[in-house]
Parts: C-alpha cells; structure tokens; sequence
C-alpha cells in the first residue's frame, strides 16, 4: 500500500505542475499568445521536473547543448518563441500522457517502448514537433482502443 501512496503523492504533484499550462492546450489561440510572447524560464525547470529527464536528454530533445539548457534554467529571461513552442508541446504531451495511462511513471514506462502503430520508440520522436503530434496522436488512439 504504501508503494501506492508514493504514486499517487507523485501523480499530485506532477498535475499540480501542469495545471498552469493546461489554459495553453485548450485553445490555438491561447497557445499562440503565450508561444509567441515566450515561456518563463521556469517551464524548463518544471518540465524537467515532470519528465525525470537528465539535463543531457533534455538538451538533445530541445536541439540545445546541456551549457545552453542550463543558462536558460538560471536565466529568469522568457523564452524564444520555437523553444517556448517545443516546451509547451512537450508539456502537453505528459499532461496528456498521464490522462490515457492515469499516472506519470506508466505514461514514462511507455515512451521508451517500441510501438507498432507509430513505427518507433515514442522517445525517440521528441525532438520535433512533427514527432510529439505524432505521439499525442498515438495516445489519442490508445484512448479510443484504435491499437493498430
């Protein structure tokens, strides 16, 4: 039982983090708005935070070197507009990862598997946002039972 609790504590936490975000998902044109006007610095943080990725991996999804990630991390300066969109997509690919597999450590679990309908590893395709739209189509598809 107490393995459970971990989860859920977990799970809480991770959904509190991205309940800032989730206004930016709903509407094109809240999306646009906040891409264009840039991400707070402080989202890279939460999404690290939220992925359990390394800096390192990090850095290679967001086509950054680790130096770049990490003096955007200490830098309260917004974001430029194509990293602003790329952490925003990613952001809502875990949101929506955590909605099809009900927790973030199934929905992690799942990304570096292979995966027939998309052809590779969904990890593997996070590095554009032709990639993530391809994996938040996958997940669309898992939660209509569309598995092939």
């Amino acid at each position: 039982m107490k393995n459970y609790e971990i989860q859920e504590d977990s799970l809480n936490v991770v959904e509190e983090m991205l309940v800032p975000y989730q206004t930016y998902f709903e509407s094109p044109v809240n999306r646009l708005q906040v891409i264009k006007g840039g991400l707070s610095s402080k989202s890279l943080n939460d999404l690290l935070l939220i992925s359990g990725s390394t800096r390192f991996d990090m850095a290679k999804n967001l086509d950054l070197t680790e130096p770049t990630l990490r003096k955007h991390l200490g830098n309260p300066k917004e974001l430029s507009t194509s990293l602003s969109e790329h952490v925003l997509f990613l952001l809502e690919l875990y949101d929506k990862g955590i909605d099809t597999f009900g927790s973030i450590d199934n929905f992690k679990n799942w990304l570096p598997q292979h995966n027939i309908g998309i052809g590779a590893k969904p990890s593997d395709l996070l590095d554009s946002i032709t990639g993530i739209n391809i994996v938040i189509n996958e997940l669309n598809r898992i939660d209509h039972g569309i598995l092939a």
